[in-house]
């Protein structure tokens, strides 16, 4: 599963009526869920009916080794998971599930906050952890929407990203987002650039049938709809922006054992 692009404003409240309003006041007001174990079988279950007999011990998808960061390095504390989607590893009993999109390839959110990526709704330094998973490489703006998790984080709080790797991942072809290309999209024509970037997906992933579950979807529509990939990293890359945003790195992974798409990067607000 990877989430889809939080970057389209969404404030479908159907599935917990949760006020903003008093989530920016204060966040544990949100109903966190008792059990954490016991939310994650529900989910299995919602997911795949029977099998959950067996699936719930799969690795891929209990993810053993990516929950046990959360217990190393946030081992207390409330967190938000930006962009969650169907499937979660962040500990949801005392995670803020949050989403731009109500729904994902016909699957219901798991979150009960809805709201654009860039434009968090809560005061500053209200969490301990942020957490994100498959959703960063779809943003257009990473620069501005770190630095908006990093107003919510207290000092010393983590972001811990999970991304897909560029070389194990079907953006192989692709050249890498450095920090020239994203400091560019702050001053620079936003529809020259975007249309630049959609070729680009266009030429080496598209029509060289690397990711043909995106094929029926309109070139014009992947640039909203949370499908195109505006960013394309290995570790460093996302070592190198982060310490250019003033923050510590703890730890990085150039391959998450769970999940082989993926490495992992934390990092700590100073």
């Amino acid at each position: 599963m990877i989430p889809q692009d939080p970057t389209r404003y969404c404030t479908n409240l159907k599935r917990k009526k949760i006020s903003l309003n008093m989530l920016k006041t204060n966040f544990k007001d949100y109903n966190f869920e008792k059990n954490d174990y016991l939310f994650f079988c529900k989910n299995v279950l919602k997911n795949t009916g029977w099998k959950v007999i067996y699936k719930i011990f799969h690795r891929h998808i209990r993810r053993p080794w990516s929950r046990r960061k959360f217990k190393e390095f946030v081992p207390n504390g409330y967190g938000l998971e930006i962009g969650c989607g169907t499937w979660t590893i962040a500990p949801s009993d005392r995670t803020v599930l949050s989403d731009a999109y109500s729904t994902h390839g016909g699957s219901k959110s798991l979150a009960k906050v809805f709201f654009d990526a860039t434009k968090v709704p809560y005061k500053n330094e209200m969490f301990t952890f942020i957490h994100s998973e498959h959703v960063l490489e779809h943003i257009y703006d990473p620069i501005v929407t770190l630095i908006e998790w990093k107003r919510i984080l207290v000092k010393n709080g983590k972001i811990i990203l999970f991304l897909p790797h560029a070389e194990r991942t079907f953006d192989s072809k692709r050249p890498r987002t450095t920090i020239n290309d994203l400091q560019s999209r702050t001053t620079g024509d936003e529809n020259s650039i975007k249309k630049e970037i959609l070729s680009d997906w266009l030429n080496n992933v598209i029509n060289k049938g690397f990711a043909s579950h995106y094929s029926h979807i309109a070139p014009a529509d992947m640039l909203t709809d949370g499908t195109i990939h505006y960013n394309v990293w290995i570790p460093k890359d996302i070592i190198q922006l982060l310490e250019k945003l003033n923050v510590k790195i703890c730890t990085s992974y150039d391959v998450v054992i769970d999940r082989k798409d993926s490495f992992l990067v934390i990092a700590e607000k100073k």
